[in-house]
């Protein structure tokens, strides 16, 4: 579930417990249905991410620095990205993966696990079942997601120079 659930039923007990009136209920109800809404406008379905090119030339740039650093450079820059939703690549291609759920960066966790190994094993099973067609899914996808975007739930944007 969504903070903004978790929001809602915390506010919920506190007029159950008659700690807040209703009054007072109402408009931080309101508040947090305002920016749950805000939240779903900034990453909707009308957001488009990086265009299927910007994101080959990521995997391309990223498989070059793993070569060159012997994957232990490549390694600990990701680390030092932790939380920004960027590896190497995308830190220097202006690319930020965010979460779809909460508008924010992806966390490295999440990177790893829902999109790294999650996403990682779909991928495995789906591509060879579609002939490696699925690996062109960007460049037809109406967001330029991924399978592996689909499964963690999360969309590679354009970061301004200014962000970084």
């Amino acid at each position: 579930m969504s903070d903004w659930m978790d929001d809602i039923r915390d506010l919920e007990k506190l007029r159950d417990e008659s700690l807040i009136s209703g009054e007072e209920y109402d408009r931080q109800r309101v508040l947090i249905m305002e920016n749950r809404d805000a939240i779903n406008r900034s990453v909707g379905d009308i957001d488009v991410g990086v265009s299927g090119w910007a994101r080959l030339g990521s995997y391309l740039l990223d498989a070059l620095l793993m070569l060159v650093t012997l994957w232990i450079g490549w390694i600990i820059w990701a680390c030092t990205l932790s939380g920004t939703g960027q590896t190497p690549a995308k830190r220097l291609l202006n690319q930020t993966v965010i979460d779809l759920e909460t508008g924010k960066p992806m966390s490295l966790g999440k990177m790893f696990g829902m999109r790294g190994i999650v996403g990682g094993l779909v991928a495995i099973c789906a591509i060879p079942l579609t002939f490696y067609i699925i690996c062109f899914m960007p460049f037809w996808d109406k967001r330029n997601q991924n399978v592996w975007d689909k499964v963690s739930n999360s969309l590679v944007i354009s970061t301004p120079n200014s962000v970084l």
